[in-house]
């Protein structure tokens, strides 16, 4: 490191160059010190590549050193599941195997909407309870 003192009066500019450096002015010590730095050689390029994706809990993180270093990604989980209750019931379990807690819409055997309260037992199952007995498909996602 090169260290400049620079005195000048207060009201006038002094400028210090010097090629390939950089110069920082520290004014919180209340002196006129300039520190010039010669930053060195540049290094290779970084080089990011796409390593594996997987499902689960969102998250990125690179590993590697650099310059060749692998960007990873895990991606929510996603699928579907249908069920279907042949059966009239007021109360439905579905075991889905799914892993997660998805979205539920359910119709009943003529096609129409039907509201009910869902409970998420696992990340597995849930159940669904309804005012009245009534067969129809549940549609997870």
């Amino acid at each position: 490191m090169t260290t400049v003192e620079v005195s000048k009066p207060a009201s006038k500019y002094t400028t210090v160059t010097k090629t390939n450096t950089i110069s920082t002015i520290d004014k919180s010590t209340g002196s006129n010190v300039l520190e010039i730095h010669d930053p060195g050689v540049a290094g290779p390029p970084n080089t990011l590549s796409i390593g594996t994706v997987t499902q689960g809990a969102t998250a990125v993180n690179i590993t590697g050193i650099a310059p060749s270093q692998v960007l990873n990604f895990v991606l929510p989980i996603s699928g579907n599941y249908t069920h279907t209750q042949s059966v009239s019931s007021a109360n439905w379990t579905i075991t889905h195997n799914l892993g997660f807690s998805p979205a539920v819409s359910v119709v009943d055997s003529g096609g129409n909407h039907v509201i009910g309260d869902v409970n998420y037992v696992s990340v597995n199952s849930l159940t669904i309870s309804f005012s009245a007995p009534f067969g129809g498909s549940a549609y997870l996602s």
